[in-house]
């Protein structure tokens, strides 16, 4: 292993596996397979857009000495339904992938989710290798072990929790993708600063154009992956304060559902969201309102959004956050924060507060 990258130790509930992080992650594949992954075959599952990396991929698994069956999926969160499982399960089943075997997810957030939920179900259980390409899914979605795929009812209504037997975070994969898909994670990095506390959330306001240089970028990954895996280590089953890394996100998927999941990426409305939970938390903890506008002014400078598209209807969205999964259908349920780096979660703000949050989004 390169001197350059580092492992970090995921331990969550009985599970523990390994976190290959930084430059050239990718080679460790066949040095590092697990050893749980005993099976003889691997279903590389990945993007096709990131079918160049996927390529990196196989060929590292045939060096595992692994029979590597294809299946590319195609972009966007279309792709993230359960017609997609039946698909990759079937596909799957004809090739002979068994119990010991083992799905290998190549791409972002979307295709993580869709080939963990496909790796929880096969058999009723298989090996899961997530070999994450954007920065939203190395930060964020492949660590924690939640899969899923969409109902037109919902975003990620129909799902499991299923750890990972090991994640590569190869940072050279950042170096391809657009400046759109590198801000759109960089959204979930803002999201880890406000949660965690002043010190990352200073360092996420400094940051200089993405992706950055590599070191800094690796021990930015890391911060925003530590504070990740200690919520869930305790709270693996999503039922306390896993929520808290939810922030931003129930007015933002709401945002996503109402614009048809076409006009903003999940980062984009993720930013919004988190505005508009931040003018909340001003109304309810009495969160100084010069956090949200340090936040609006880190957000706009990556080139994500401040302004809320005047065609779409705030009457939808919260017909979506009435929706969302955290709700109970009495109360909303959202994160708000009492301050930087101090989450709560089960706020229940008052429809009028919630309205005002998301019209002033349009100023």
């Amino acid at each position: 292993m390169s001197s350059g990258r580092r492992v970090i130790g995921a331990q969550i509930g009985t599970s523990t596996y390994p976190i290959h992080l930084g430059a050239g992650a990718i080679g460790d594949l066949a040095a590092e397979w697990p050893a749980e992954a005993s099976g003889s075959a691997a279903l590389l599952v990945y993007d096709e857009n990131v079918a160049h990396i996927a390529e990196t991929v196989r060929a590292a698994i045939e060096r595992a000495g692994k029979q590597v069956v294809s299946a590319p999926v195609p972009p966007g969160e279309s792709s993230k339904s359960l017609a997609s499982v039946e698909r990759l399960c079937r596909d799957a089943a004809a090739a002979g992938i068994r119990r010991r075997d083992t799905v290998v997810a190549v791409g972002g957030g979307v295709l993580g989710d869709l080939a963990g939920f496909v790796a929880a179900a096969y058999q009723r259980g298989i090996g899961l290798i997530h070999v994450p390409t954007t920065l939203l899914a190395m930060v964020d979605s492949a660590v924690g072990g939640k899969t899923g795929v969409d109902l037109p009812e919902g975003k990620n209504y129909v799902g499991a929790i299923w750890q990972p037997a090991m994640v590569v975070m190869d940072t050279t994969t950042l170096d391809s993708l657009p400046p759109r898909e590198l801000s759109c994670g960089f959204a979930e990095v803002i999201k880890y600063g406000l949660l965690d506390g002043r010190e990352l959330f200073d360092l996420v306001d400094g940051w200089p154009t993405l992706p950055g240089p590599q070191e800094p970028l690796v021990d930015l990954i890391q911060r925003c992956v530590a504070h990740k895996l200690g919520v869930v280590a305790a709270d693996e089953r999503d039922l306390g304060m896993r929520a808290t890394l939810n922030f931003g996100h129930t007015i933002g998927h709401g945002i996503e559902a109402a614009a048809g999941y076409a006009r903003y990426q999940h980062g984009e409305a993720i930013s919004l969201g988190m505005l508009a939970a931040l003018r909340i938390s001003s109304e309810l903890t009495g969160l100084p309102e010069s956090w949200r506008d340090r936040t609006r002014a880190v957000i706009a400078r990556h080139d994500l959004p401040v302004q809320l598209d005047a065609a779409v209807s705030t009457e939808e969205i919260l017909d979506a956050t009435r929706r969302d999964k955290k709700s109970d259908g009495r109360a909303l349920n959202m994160v708000v924060l009492d301050d930087v780096g101090a989450p709560s979660i089960n706020a229940d703000p008052a429809e009028d507060l919630v309205i005002a949050a998301i019209e002033e989004l349009r100023q």
